[in-house]
């Protein structure tokens, strides 16, 4: 088998098995599943006699997903999922592209992908698909599964946020920053890939007259997940306007609550100013009660001014 090859399955008989031809022809019932970035595989998918652009769609580096029809027979889907290999981020969605030419299927991809290698289980427990359009069924709606699954715990942190007071929450802004910018990046797949996935049921392609309901199904989780990812983000928006609204108001009522004492104590800093600019002839130096009655005056003025705030309903 050739290097670039990753799997190939036999899905000619009742019963799938491992597929150990790799010439440069085309077979009906026979899956391939290549490395993408390899540098042969151009050269073995050209021999196959695939048109150039269907080659360079799906072998190119940086595609969103689409679904094309080339005729009853041909067509080219390609899908983003979930990340979940070691080290990677999640939502980093990797690429993998199906062409279904003329009863065969090949797959590539550039980093492995879970769904697929849970269809690879599958099949090597004697469990998994037993047609060809089951296995490209199958793997559309496991990506699809996996990327639903991932949701969850970022749901369960958007729930939390019903019970917490709005000072706990703010302790939690910087991992819901995060869970906003990985939202973001995969609604930015999700939504052409749901348009992708609803065009191929719309094509109603003989092949997978058998896989409608499975394929029907799998448009209905992307549309879920998708409303689901934009009602998480306006959830979390929703939360960070109404945290910056809360500190406004903080902030407004502390420069509020600062500037009524600054104006309460304004008319003893006055008094008390011109009291101590030491010039002669000053009123009552000369009597021992004067320092009394002036500060009484003082508390006076500062009791009259709040009673009067107060009654203004400024405090």
């Amino acid at each position: 088998m050739k290097d670039f090859i990753i799997a190939s399955w036999d899905f000619t008989q009742s019963t799938p098995s491992p597929n150990q031809d790799d010439s440069p022809q085309l077979k009906p019932g026979i899956w391939f599943h290549c490395q993408r970035d390899h540098p042969d595989l151009p050269a073995w998918l050209t021999s196959l006699q695939i048109p150039a652009p269907l080659v360079h769609t799906l072998l190119a580096n940086d595609t969103r997903p689409r679904f094309e029809k080339i005729d009853e027979d041909v067509f080219l889907i390609i899908v983003r999922g979930i990340n979940l290999n070691q080290d990677a981020k999640p939502d980093d969605m990797l690429s993998l592209r199906f062409l279904w030419y003329k009863g065969m299927l090949i797959s590539t991809r550039k980093v492995s992908s879970r769904a697929v290698s849970m269809v690879l289980d599958l099949l090597k427990a004697g469990s998994g698909p037993k047609t060809l359009p089951a296995i490209l069924s199958t793997l559309l709606l496991e990506v699809h599964q996996l990327i639903a699954n991932f949701l969850d715990p970022i749901e369960d942190t958007i729930d939390e946020l019903d019970v917490l007071n709005i000072g706990n929450a703010k302790k939690e802004a910087e991992n819901l920053n995060h869970n906003l910018h990985r939202l973001q990046r995969i609604r930015r797949y999700l939504k052409p890939q749901q348009y992708a996935l609803q065009d191929l049921l719309n094509a109603k392609l003989p092949c997978l007259h058998e896989q409608r309901l499975i394929m029907k199904n799998c448009n209905d989780v992307a549309q879920r997940t998708l409303e689901s990812v934009e009602f998480y983000i306006e959830q979390i928006n929703g939360f960070f306007i109404a945290l910056s609204q809360h500190q406004s108001e903080r902030m407004n009522k502390n420069t509020y609550l600062f500037s009524v004492v600054a104006g309460i104590f304004l008319p003893a800093g006055f008094l008390t100013g011109l009291l101590g600019v030491n010039i002669a002839g000053m009123p009552g130096t000369e009597n021992p009660y004067a320092f009394l009655w002036f500060t009484l005056g003082l508390m006076g003025t500062i009791a009259l001014e709040v009673l009067v705030l107060r009654m203004l309903k400024f405090i």
